[in-house]
């Protein structure tokens, strides 16, 4: 009787190691990422801030809820040890997909361009307010980066984000670094 509590004991601790080490380490990889986005990134209303998603591989989508307001988390269950095993044996896939759903995603993240307009006069979030940049200038008059405040002649322009944040954090090595960080953690923890 004791060697099946044992053997019960044992698969109890591979559940949690097995979903530790494999999955919920780059799911809290994932949430210091969107967290991380949410602080660089643009935030006038603070609803692109809150448009952060992550997708499993296992189709579950898990998002922010889109509306204005200062920068919230966006909340993920921690997977068992059963559906991290499940992922992980899919492993030419991705185990999460981080994106953006607001309409104005290619705009916010530097890649595409457009016409841009102040939905209000200034920032309605502090973060926005705190990275408030003015130019003194106008827009250009045609399709332009969102960075672009410097269009010449007496104006509005400004900005909440500096130019191609989101290229930086993805290429520059902070996306790494924030996996890093926590795949190490975790390993810690074990």
């Amino acid at each position: 009787m004791a060697r099946r509590n044992d053997f019960h004991k044992l698969a109890e601790d591979l559940d949690m190691i097995g979903a530790s080490a494999f999955v919920n380490g780059p799911l809290a990889a994932a949430r210091r990422a969107i967290s991380e986005l949410q602080q660089e990134g643009p935030s006038w209303t603070g609803s692109f801030s809150n448009s952060w998603q992550i997708k499993t591989l296992d189709g579950r989508s898990y998002s922010g809820d889109g509306q204005p307001g200062e920068p919230r988390s966006v909340k993920i269950p921690l997977l068992t040890g059963r559906q991290a095993f499940k992922t992980v044996f899919n492993k030419d896939k991705v185990v999460y997909t981080i994106s953006n759903f607001s309409r104005w995603a290619g705009e916010a993240t530097d890649l595409l361009e457009s016409n841009f307009y102040r939905p209000t006069e200034r920032p309605q979030t502090q973060l926005g307010l705190s990275k408030w940049e003015q130019s003194g200038q106008k827009r250009p008059t045609e399709r332009h980066p969102r960075y672009d405040i410097f269009g010449g002649g007496e104006g509005r322009a400004s900005r909440t984000a500096s130019e191609d944040w989101f290229t930086k954090y993805v290429t520059g090595g902070r996306l790494d670094k924030a996996i890093t960080i926590e795949m190490d953690n975790m390993l810690r923890r074990l």
